[in-house]
């Protein structure tokens, strides 16, 4: 952890610029001066940095609020404020933590289990569902608010097909760490709390804790290992999966219901 720096911002400053570069993917990062210049970018990429910045605004407002005088409190207000953006960044994926997270008041740990699970981008060095996929359900969520029957994504529509794709992501996902979250309470005597935290931290690949690693057995190492590898190695396969095209014709089909 980097508790022994949260007196120093240029560590956490530096430390989370990284994080935030590494999470983008390279290729966003490239096209970040065109961006910041109002040049036209490539959809995906606009997703992503405007994602990237929404969530680490949440997480930034969201930790120094409800830490102000909890794991923040023993710092000075500069400190405060850099700590908390810092943690906002690291919950995305890296792990490191400046302060002690299992001082951490329950609504901000609510938070942080969905900055976990979301994640970084396509193509960077994160785990979760990733930023892109949760624009595209917000933007269908706002399109159908609207009832509005495409989906639009400033001057481009999304397709019907990856707003499945992305749907189809996130409830695996979901599904994923129930199962695992059951498991662990199943074969481990810890409280919901800590088998929750310790499971969307595995399934994102960020790496933090708020004690209950040192309670897991043989078992419960077991657990959270596959959580690990599935929450690295899975959305990839999924997603490979989901981009294959069908060369099947559909010659008919059936009547249309509405539920």
């Amino acid at each position: 952890n980097l508790v022994a720096f949260q007196q120093n911002p240029a560590i956490l400053h530096i430390v989370a610029l990284l994080i935030i570069m590494g999470g983008l993917s390279p290729a966003v990062v490239l096209i970040v001066p065109r961006w910041v210049r109002g040049r036209p970018v490539p959809p995906q990429a606009r997703l992503a940095l405007v994602t990237t910045l929404v969530l680490l605004g949440v997480g930034f407002i969201a930790f120094l609020a409800f830490e102000w005088t909890r794991s923040l409190g023993g710092l000075d207000v500069g400190d405060r404020i850099h700590n908390a953006w810092f943690q906002s960044v690291t919950l995305r994926t890296a792990g490191f933590n400046s302060v002690d997270i299992g001082a951490t008041h329950p609504a901000t740990l609510l938070v942080m289990l969905g900055l976990m699970l979301i994640g970084g981008s396509p193509g960077g060095t994160a785990g979760g569902f990733k930023t892109t996929t949760l624009a595209v359900l917000t933007l269908g969520l706002i399109a159908s608010i609207r009832g509005r029957e495409e989906i639009n994504a400033g001057r481009r529509r999304i397709s019907h097909r990856s707003y499945f794709k992305a749907a189809a992501v996130v409830g695996i996902f979901l599904m994923m760490a129930f199962g695992a979250v059951v498991a662990l309470l199943l074969t481990q005597d810890m409280p919901p709390r800590v088998a929750i935290f310790e499971t969307f931290s595995a399934i994102g690949t960020v790496g933090l804790t708020i004690g209950g690693t040192n309670q897991l057995d043989e078992v419960g190492r077991g657990i959270i290992m596959v959580c690990m590898f599935v929450g690295r190695v899975g959305p990839l396969t999924l997603l490979m999966l989901l981009s294959r095209e069908t060369k099947t014709r559909e010659t008919w089909k059936q009547p249309e219901t509405d539920i």
